[in-house]
């Protein structure tokens, strides 16, 4: 063999293929590492992506209702002849759910603090400004007061859709009959607001878990004026929420002290 044909043996570390070989498993040893800390992130973005677009979808396409019902700390007494005592509740809505709601009926609970009466009613019409216009006037004829009409809508369930609200006024009448009468006088009431909710479950069992709870509406109102005449008459008398008139009580300015003729 001479020195011109020999190439050397696979086996020699020296041979050129062996060297360029050994390097290449080499730099792959050495940067191993690196790659396997490069796919774990890589893996842990990719999973933060995908629970983002997952919680994306439920919040603006499968999220079911979630209806929360709201209460002004101003509500309304009237009677419509000697059958019917009327609350007018202005309520509000919102849906923070992404799918629709519905609400089917509300019912109301009316308790007097004093004597601890306690009645039953029901959403009969939703009204507008219109139905709060005082009596006209008095007729002597008939022995009444002339009024404008009093329009009112019979209530229909309200539909609520996906991240929106509804407002408006709800009468509520007496269920059964309105004799005794609950309000009779001035004092304090305890209102409870309870609606009547449909419920959409067709994801079946995903609903059923994430399915929202729902807690009545209390609201506690006094009512610091009332005429039994007037309102026979077809006129109505705020009842204004305990809270609120405590808190605009508390932040009316204080008069200053009268001063004594000894300081004059």
């Amino acid at each position: 063999m001479t020195r011109n044909t020999w190439t050397g043996s696979q086996l020699d570390p020296n041979a050129p293929d062996n060297v360029a070989q050994n390097a290449a498993q080499t730099a792959v040893q050495d940067n191993h590492p690196s790659h396997m800390l490069s796919n774990w992130i890589a893996a842990i973005v990719s999973l933060f992506a995908l629970a983002f677009s997952a919680y994306s979808l439920w919040e603006t396409s499968l999220k079911q209702p979630d209806l929360q019902l709201y209460a002004s700390p101003v509500v309304h007494y009237t009677r419509e002849g000697d059958d019917a005592e009327i609350f007018a509740v202005p309520i509000t809505i919102a849906n923070q759910g992404a799918r629709d709601g519905a609400v089917l009926s509300l019912d109301l609970r009316v308790k007097a603090d004093k004597g601890g009466m306690e009645k039953e009613f029901y959403s009969a019409y939703t009204v507008d400004g219109s139905y709060f216009v005082p009596p006209g006037r008095f007729d002597r004829k008939s022995g009444s007061f002339e009024r404008v009409d009093r329009p009112k809508t019979p209530f229909a369930p309200i539909s609520v859709p996906g991240r929106g609200t509804y407002s408006g006024t709800i009468l509520f009448f007496n269920k059964g009959s309105s004799w005794p009468k609950l309000v009779t006088e001035t004092g304090t009431f305890e209102l409870t607001l309870e609606p009547t909710v449909h419920i959409d479950e067709s994801l079946g069992i995903i609903d059923r878990i994430f399915k929202p709870e729902r807690k009545p509406v209390k609201l506690t109102v006094q009512l610091q004026q009332f005429s039994n005449s007037m309102v026979q008459l077809g006129g109505s008398f705020r009842l204004v929420s305990a809270e609120w008139s405590a808190k605009n009580k508390k932040d009316e300015p204080k008069a200053p002290p009268a001063s004594s003729p000894a300081d004059k």
